[in-house]
Formats: C-alpha cells, sequence, structure tokens
C-alpha cells in the first residue's frame, strides 16, 4: 500500500512540475522508478510545527482537484513520515519561535521514504512565520501547496519585496540564488525539491559573512 501512495504521490508531483517544464525536466528525470528501494525515513516522530499539518491539508483540499488528491495521499503516508529541522537553524534560529513554527519531512532522498538521487519534501511554516533569507549550493524547486509570501533572487530580498504566489506555482531557484519564506495567516505548506549538492544544508544569509555572500 505504501508504495502505491508514493507512486501516486510522484505521479501528482510531476503533474504539477510540468507546467514550468523548461526547469523541472532535470528533477523528473531522477525521480524514483517502480520498484522504490524503500528505507526507513530519519528525523522526529513529532515536531511542534505539526499542530498545524491538518490545517494544510485542509487547504490543499479546497485548492483544486490536483492539489486535494495529493492532500489525501500525503494524509494517508505521513504517519510514515519523520519530521527535520536544518541543523544550523537549530544551532541559531533566526528568532525565539522559529523552531516551534517550521519543519519539513523528506519524502524521497537520503532522510526519506525512498532512495533517490535528489531531495524531495514537505516544508511546514505556521501562520505569520518568516523563513528569512537563505542560499545553497543545490539547485531546488519549490511549489506552493497554501497560499504564502516569497522572495527570490537579489533584488527581492534586497527590496524586501515580497510576492504571493498560488498553490501549485512552480518556483525555480538556481545554486546560491537567496531567496524566502512567508506564511501569511494561515499555516504555509510548500513542497521541496533539491538536485546537485544535496549534503551541504542552507545557510541564513544574516548568518554569512558577506564576502562570501558577494563570492557567490
Amino acid at each position: 500500500m505504501l508504495e502505491t501512495d508514493l507512486q501516486h504521490v510522484f505521479g501528482e508531483v510531476a503533474a504539477l512540475l510540468s507546467t514550468n517544464i523548461s526547469a523541472s525536466r532535470p528533477f523528473l528525470a531522477a525521480f524514483p522508478v517502480l520498484p522504490f528501494h524503500l528505507q526507513t525515513a530519519s528525523g522526529e516522530a513529532s515536531l511542534p510545527v505539526l499542530r498545524f499539518w491538518p490545517a494544510c491539508l485542509r487547504g490543499m483540499e479546497t485548492a483544486g482537484t490536483r492539489l486535494a488528491a495529493l492532500a489525501a495521499l500525503l494524509r494517508r503516508i505521513s504517519p510514515d513520515f519523520r519530521w527535520r529541522q536544518n541543523p544550523n537553524y537549530r544551532h541559531n534560529p533566526p528568532e525565539p519561535a522559529f523552531l516551534d513554527n517550521y519543519g519539513y519531512a523528506e519524502i524521497c532522498g537520503e532522510y526519506g521514504l525512498v532512495q533517490a538521487p535528489i531531495r524531495c519534501g514537505i516544508l511546514i511554516l505556521g501562520p505569520a512565520t518568516c523563513y528569512p533569507p537563505h542560499r545553497h549550493p543545490a539547485e531546488e524547486i519549490y511549489v506552493p501547496l497554501t497560499p504564502g509570501a516569497w522572495q527570490r533572487g537579489e533584488a527581492e530580498v534586497a527590496g524586501r519585496q515580497w510576492v504571493e504566489r498560488a498553490p501549485g506555482t512552480v518556483i525555480h531557484h538556481p545554486p546560491e540564488v537567496p531567496h524566502a519564506t512567508r506564511a501569511l495567516e494561515q499555516p504555509l505548506a510548500a513542497l521541496y525539491l533539491w538536485r546537485g549538492d544535496l549534503k551541504t544544508e542552507a545557510r541564513l544569509d544574516s548568518d554569512t559573512p558577506r564576502s562570501s555572500l558577494r563570492g557567490r
């Protein structure tokens, strides 16, 4: 049953990504295929942010047929998820309440339920929580599953320009491009996908020397 549900999850994610095939093609090429190499996910069975997971699923159910179908699948497989937080943020959170309002679960990849040469999972932010500007060497795609506001690139980050992105929008971040995410009045859920350098965790721009930022 889990393998069948995962197959359908990857199918629904692929359909969402197909709206921007030029950015998504290399991610789609790396998706797991049957028979899956299943593994036990790595992380915590629960984090404080999971108090918002039911609201995220309900929000997806009202956001269109495709996201409603994905919500039903995620509801079924999420008991097998293990939830994580970036160790850089655990060591130095951007603000005191951040760790109570942030977490992610990997579906495929090193920490997920299925071995894969990419990372794909779910990010959750509590209401009005800001995930401040950060960057990483991995190429990334986000797909909002509920409404939220986003910054992408040096100009939007420097200008503190937030752009609301509709659920289902494909947001592409090349390596080392700064970006930020903010939940609105409701909690935010988003798909994330990484390819390339999967080992180096994201670092907040506020924790990175300016000379290093200029060199990236």
